[in-house]
């Protein structure tokens, strides 16, 4: 009983971590990093899963009690990989040092794991170690759970970020009423209007011809991909993947158009929204 509740914790824990940067709440750094070690595990921790039915047969088939301490050194070396790969997500998300720190982390438990596999040298038939249910059936249900539920946090969170601009909205229009113009900047040192969503900073604002974008830009569901979501009260959203091409490049030029860098472009189910997916 005690393991699965602990099989339901990791797989609870781990899918927590993923949607973490898409719950309504104030702005965390480091909550995109640990959405994206959560993702990755997600992805390449399915690797565990044949190994760890190795390790699972061979506790109840005698031909292959022999093959236990290969097995688990096996399964202890794919989840090595598996950290590796997580650590990384780690260092690219957060920096150097938050995946050293995952690193170290993982050379502390295989200190304290290796050490425990030596009973299974012998050819005595034994059941199967906890570990490699945990092995088999997480990895699977985090991933399930993940291609359930991350499409629809994404999208619940783009529309809450989208809802809570309202009064910003609200505020640029009637400035225009008062001023005849739209701002020409909002650079500030407190944003005050804030998306409230824990993996969203803030809103950008630019002018933009006789009109102006609104921008923010939250995690998207693909790896590799950055989605920023835009508003323009005309229409004319447009997002450029380099401050260079905009120096560079004439403005309104067919050459700029064509490098803006987005693969993507899709209309959000609220007007004058569009949100663009960049690699």
């Amino acid at each position: 009983m005690i393991h699965f509740l602990g099989v339901i914790a990791a797989t609870t824990v781990i899918t927590l971590g993923s949607l973490l940067p898409f719950f309504p709440g104030s702005y965390d750094s480091l909550a995109a990093a640990v959405s994206l070690m959560s993702r990755i595990f997600g992805t390449v921790g399915l690797l565990l899963v044949p190994v760890a039915a190795l390790w699972i047969a061979a506790g109840y088939w005698s031909r292959m009690a022999g093959k236990q301490y290969g097995i688990a050194i096996a399964a202890l070396i794919a989840s090595s990989v598996v950290w590796l790969c997580v650590s990384l997500g780690g260092f690219v998300e957060s920096g150097p040092l938050f995946g050293l720190a995952s690193l170290a982390l993982w050379i502390y438990v295989l200190s304290r794991v290796l050490p425990r596999l030596r009973h299974l040298k012998g050819g005595t038939p034994r059941r199967p170690s906890a570990a490699a249910f945990y092995l088999f059936i997480v990895p699977v249900a985090v991933a399930l759970l993940q291609m359930a539920v991350l499409p629809r946090a994404i999208a619940a969170s783009r529309n809450r970020a989208i809802q809570n601009s309202a009064q910003l909205i609200a505020d640029i229009e009637q400035y225009r009423a008062a001023h005849g113009r739209y701002p020409g900047s909002l650079l500030s040192v407190w944003p005050d209007y804030k998306p409230g969503v824990i993996g969203i900073k803030e809103y950008h604002y630019e002018p933009s011809g006789d009109s102006y974008n609104l921008i923010f830009e939250q995690i998207a569901r693909d790896f590799g991909t950055r989605e920023f979501v835009v508003y323009n009260p005309v229409d004319q959203q447009v997002m450029t993947s380099h401050k260079m091409d905009l120096l560079q490049l004439t403005p309104g030029g067919l050459e700029l158009e064509r490098s803006r860098g987005y693969h993507a472009v899709r209309d959000a189910p609220h007007p004058h929204w569009k949100y663009f997916w960049f690699d």
